[in-house]
């Protein structure tokens, strides 16, 4: 399955435990970096929300922590 399948299926199926997973993923990831993106750039609310890379690392780890949702599923 690729990435976009499975995001799919989780925001389908599994939407509130995808919000609270991607909730607990952004706060982990946001802390880790306090003062500067992963991107490089100085760390602001405005920068996270429409950072591509920072989006992209907040995706691909809430899929790999519901991937379990994904093996009941099939």
């Amino acid at each position: 399955m690729k990435l976009t399948e499975k995001l799919d299926m989780l925001q389908t199926k599994y939407m509130g435990e995808w919000l609270k997973a991607r909730r607990e993923v952004w706060d982990q990831v946001s802390s880790q970096y306090p003062r500067f993106c992963i991107c490089g750039k100085l760390c602001t609310g405005l920068h996270e929300n429409n950072c591509r890379r920072f989006q992209n690392r907040i995706t691909s780890e809430t899929v790999k922590r519901l991937s379990h949702l994904l093996k009941e599923t099939k």
